[in-house]
């Protein structure tokens, strides 16, 4: 493996190898969520101890698989790298330093009336 072609997180916990049963369960939750919103009315409601239930039931499944999917895809994608001869890479000249401020001229103070 070049590299060009090593993805930007080789050590992520999610790998092409957990992803599918993560997946798998993700979408199990979202369906016996779908289901119980359907069926049940106290699903549809909120809860003291949980808040609102279509949050916890729908939307956190469908958020984690969103996630999952995003990451599979910026997994597969290839680094991006800057060539050496970019315009960037030109412009920079070693042994610059940051600019600094000039000292401010000490200004003499006018005796105070009392």
């Amino acid at each position: 493996m070049t590299p060009a072609s090593r993805p930007l997180f080789h050590d992520a916990a999610i790998n092409d190898a957990a992803a599918p049963p993560l997946a798998a369960w993700l979408l199990g939750m979202l369906f016996l969520g779908a289901i119980a919103m359907l069926s049940l009315p106290a699903a549809r409601a909120d809860s003291a101890a949980f808040g609102w239930m279509p949050l916890w039931l729908l939307g956190m499944p469908l958020a984690s698989l969103a996630a999952l999917a995003a990451a599979r895809l910026h997994l597969r994608l290839p680094r991006r790298r800057m060539p050496d001869s970019s315009p960037a890479m030109r412009r920079r000249r070693p042994g610059t330093t940051q600019a600094r401020r000039r000292p401010t001229p000490v200004r003499t103070r006018l005796p105070r009336a009392a």
